[in-house]
């Protein structure tokens, strides 16, 4: 089956128009009706062909203009008020041969009343329908519920939308809303570096858009560019920041936590802050810890952290660069983390869920500094072995509140000062060894006052101390006393026996300006194996021995260089190891009461 052949829009305009029997054009009650039948399809009956031809030519004519008009984007209202092609309506009038008196202008007016052209391709409109407008202010009124329902939810979701593509970008460690296009900026590059107007980050780890605010007052001003860009710039700031911000509260609240440890020191009358001081160990400590280190976000954790940074700058603050093992700042602030630091144990306590610190033990390191007072903020410390250095100062009081402490070694070093009362705090201490140093004065009366006294070593060998060795110590757990090479004046002590001191094993009373008599109860305490009674000014004699389990424990008696005058016991004698009778091997006294004691003519000295 063959289609119709494709028509022109003037053939069926020609088409529609010869069908329809009358046309309106009009609004409201302006209305012009027009016949077809007696303007298209009749004519004149005294019409010559001719004449017909030519009146059908016209029609056409018309029906290609008002085709044309209506077509034509150009033929707008604009053209017809420019004095342009009439209105459509003209040549549809023409059409059917109408010749108004007047014609319709180009607003579509007729009499000069308002009229309002209608299309020909368009249905017939009621004059009393309502208008678009109405139509759609009444499907607004009906629908305005939904519609404002479903505009709501769809703002949520974008918000949403926006929000997960945020987080996302954080995440990613990017700047939120880097994702979006970008508004253009000014295309002018700028003719010099910046100078007050720079991102500026808050402390915290993610980093957020932030407006651009003046540089800070009080921070570095190295991190700022000293070349001007040389690309134009193209919107916010892109990098992340690449270290630890160097002002922000967190670093004052350390800060202010550091100076609660060290307080002020007062030198010459006058009061000092360490942190004026940029090369005290105090400020080298905090600012490493801050700087470099890995400062806890617990403050008690943080206070022995700054602690021990603390004693390690203030130990190698005079280096020892010769000592094959010399401990250099260089060296242990490489690490991190201080319970890292050589010489350095930490434990994790389950009940605080916190790290402390356990042991310093730095001996033999070459270390010349003073031993600051911040090591009384480690009240976990065990062990504390500085011994063999040449350390310097005196000890520090804040070393007595170590109530924890176990052990304590600060021999063969240049200690100076004095040995405080408050040394009997260590109560729960077992070795406390002081030897080896300059400390002078006496030694507090009240060593044994606090109970319990777990004190097994005690010695201030090789020192400067005078005075008396004081009584009523009763260290009962006490296994070695050293109180050698001192300028102890007085005599040992009565109350040295088995009772006050049972489980004595050792007693160094050698070397000093000790005057007197030997207590005989000294004979009688049952574990004993070494005494040393030489180098004194000593009288009488050597005390008998009164019990048979000493003459079974006995390994070494001196008592060379004093004024003894009284022989040798026979029963001391008797304790030869080489008699089987005990296990003496060293009987060391002045040949003038050595007697026929084989043990001690070997070893006799003479005056």
């Amino acid at each position: 089956m063959e289609s119709s052949p494709k028509r022109s829009p003037k053939s069926r305009v020609r088409d529609l128009l010869n069908d329809c029997e009358d046309i309106t054009l009009g609004h409201k009650n302006h209305v012009v009706k027009i016949s077809s039948a007696s303007s298209v399809n009749s004519s004149p009956g005294n019409a010559s062909a001719g004449e017909l031809a030519q009146r059908n030519r016209e029609r056409s004519r018309n029906i290609d203009r008002f085709v044309a008009s209506v077509l034509d984007d150009t033929n707008n209202y604009n053209s017809r008020s420019n004095g342009g092609s009439p209105h459509p309506d003209n040549h549809l009038l023409s059409f059917f041969g109408e010749n108004p008196t007047h014609s319709v202008n180009i607003d579509g007016l007729i009499d000069d009343v308002s009229f309002e052209p209608l299309r020909p391709f368009e249905a017939h409109q009621d004059p009393s329908a309502p208008s678009k407008k109405q139509s759609l202010e009444r499907k607004m009124k009906k629908h305005w519920k939904p519609i404002t329902a479903a505009c709501l939810v769809l703002a949520l979701l974008v918000s949403i939308s926006l929000g997960t593509s945020n987080l996302k970008n954080k995440q990613k460690g990017e700047k939120p809303g880097s994702s979006l296009v970008e508004t253009p900026t000014a295309s002018i590059p700028p003719t010099a570096s910046p100078t007050t107007s720079f991102p500026t980050y808050s402390p915290t780890m993610m980093p957020t858009i932030n407006t651009l605010s003046a540089s800070p007052t009080a921070g570095p001003t190295t991190a700022l560019p000293t070349e001007s860009p040389t690309a134009k710039p193209t919107g916010g700031p892109t990098n992340l920041p690449t270290g630890r911000p160097t002002m922000v509260p967190e670093y004052y609240q350390m800060l202010k936590a550091a100076k609660y440890v060290s307080g002020t020191t007062e030198r010459s009358g006058e009061v000092e802050d360490p942190f004026d001081n940029f090369t005290s160990p105090q400020s080298l400590a905090f600012h490493w810890l801050y700087s470099e280190g890995n400062p806890s976000h617990d403050i008690l954790e943080f206070l022995e952290q700054y602690a021990v940074a603390v004693v390690f700058f203030s130990l190698t603050e005079i280096r020892q660069s010769s000592s094959d093992y010399g401990l250099s700042q260089d060296f242990f602030t490489a690490i991190r983390q201080p319970c890292g630091w050589p010489g350095v144990r930490c434990a994790y306590n389950y009940t605080s869920n916190m790290t402390h610190v356990t042991e310093i033990q730095l001996p033999m390191r070459g270390l010349k500094g003073p031993i600051p007072k911040e090591i009384g903020f480690l009240p976990y410390m065990t062990k504390l072995d500085l011994a063999d250095n040449e350390i310097i100062g005196s000890i520090p009081d804040a070393i007595y509140n170590l109530e924890n402490l176990r052990h304590l070694y600060l021999n063969n070093n240049k200690l100076t000062g004095t040995i405080s009362p408050q040394i009997d705090n260590l109560n729960l201490a077992e070795h406390i060894y002081l030897g080896q140093n300059y400390i002078n004065g006496t030694l507090p009366s009240n060593i044994g006052t606090n109970r319990p006294n777990y004190w097994r070593f005690f010695s201030v060998y090789d020192n400067k101390l005078t005075g008396s060795i004081p009584m009523n110590m009763r260290l009962r757990n006490a296994y070695q006393l050293d109180f050698s090479r001192n300028q102890f004046e007085g005599e040992i002590p009565s109350d040295i026996n088995q009772e006050n001191y049972s489980k004595l094993r050792m007693l160094y009373v050698c070397h000093n300006r000790l005057i007197g008599r030997i207590p005989s109860t000294l004979m009688e305490m049952k574990k004993m194996k070494v005494f040393y009674f030489n180098d004194n000014m000593l009288a009488g004699g050597i005390p008998e021995v009164g019990d048979a389990e000493l003459a079974r424990n006995l390994i070494t008696v001196r008592a060379q260089h004093n004024q003894l005058t009284d022989p040798v016991p026979h029963g001391l004698c008797d304790l030869d190891v080489n008699k089987r009778y005990g296990e003496l091997i060293e009987l060391s006294v002045d040949c003038s009461i050595c007697n026929e004691c084989d043990l001690c003519k070997s070893r006799c000295y003479n005056d």
